[in-house]
């Protein structure tokens, strides 16, 4: 009996997709870098999304967190930093984030059920980081174990790039971006804190007008990320091969 066609070249096409893999999410793990170096655009996102007509709607039928919609945009951007830089650092400094009431004095930004999510997205950006490592710690090897067994052919390639974008645009087109979301959020964080905000409850949901910000964001992380990708993917391969012919050198020494 034969062995199937599919199985021919196998390891070289699973070190190819492994590597593959490991370039995509480092190009999407540097352009998430460099978005929240900006602070997203937020300003420019401010903008576009008419955020601003969103708080002035919304933020008025929060009565615990009265005066918001009634500060500068520059305020709202300073709101959005603050607790941008809190996510990324561990979600120390929640508590701490006011801004200017009505009467002169502070009030507090977020409420609890707000600080505990954030927090949980700072512990899930801290694993995530941390995961980040171990594939970065990859990616030099896979490249040269790449090399080693050789490229699959152009068709193969295709193919594959082909069933990972459906494995990722298939949910997004049947169900909706926003069950999506909905639903990894379920998948994700503790089933105790509520991660779902109502704008006219939640100061942060108004903020960010989540989660329509959040896709502007996934959009604006994933095409530099695209773009990264195939610049990892033939990096590691010109340093493999570097790394070959220095140690031919060595050898015939």
């Amino acid at each position: 009996m034969t062995r199937p066609a599919i199985f021919d070249h196998l390891p070289a096409r699973l070190s190819w997709l492994l590597y593959a893999l490991t370039c995509l999410w480092l190009g999407l793990l540097l352009s998430w870098w460099l978005s929240a170096c900006f602070d997203y655009a937020y300003p420019f996102w401010y903008q576009a999304l008419d955020i601003e007509g969103h708080i002035n709607e919304y933020a008025p039928q929060n009565p615990a967190k009265p005066g918001f919609a009634q500060l500068p945009p520059e305020q709202h951007y300073r709101a959005f930093t603050q607790i941008s830089q809190a996510v990324h650092s561990g979600g120390a400094g929640l508590t701490q984030i006011r801004y200017p009431g009505p009467a002169g004095g502070d009030i507090r930004l977020l409420n609890q059920d707000e600080i505990n999510h954030l927090r949980d997205v700072a512990d899930l950006l801290e694993w995530l980081l941390l995961v980040s490592v171990a594939v970065a710690l990859l990616w030099l090897p896979l490249a040269l174990v790449g090399r080693w067994l050789g490229t699959p052919s152009r068709k193969v390639r295709l193919q594959a790039s082909a069933v990972l974008a459906l494995a990722v645009v298939a949910p997004l087109a049947i169900a909706g971006p926003e069950a999506v979301f909905n639903t990894l959020h379920e998948w994700i964080f503790p089933p105790e804190h509520p991660w779902f905000f109502y704008w006219q409850e939640s100061l942060m949901s108004t903020l960010m007008k989540a989660p329509v910000l959040f896709g502007g964001l996934a959009v604006q992380i994933a095409i530099p990320g695209l773009v990264l990708t195939p610049v990892l993917h033939a990096a590691g391969y010109r340093i493999g091969a570097a790394l070959a012919r220095a140690g031919r050198r060595d050898h015939a020494h």
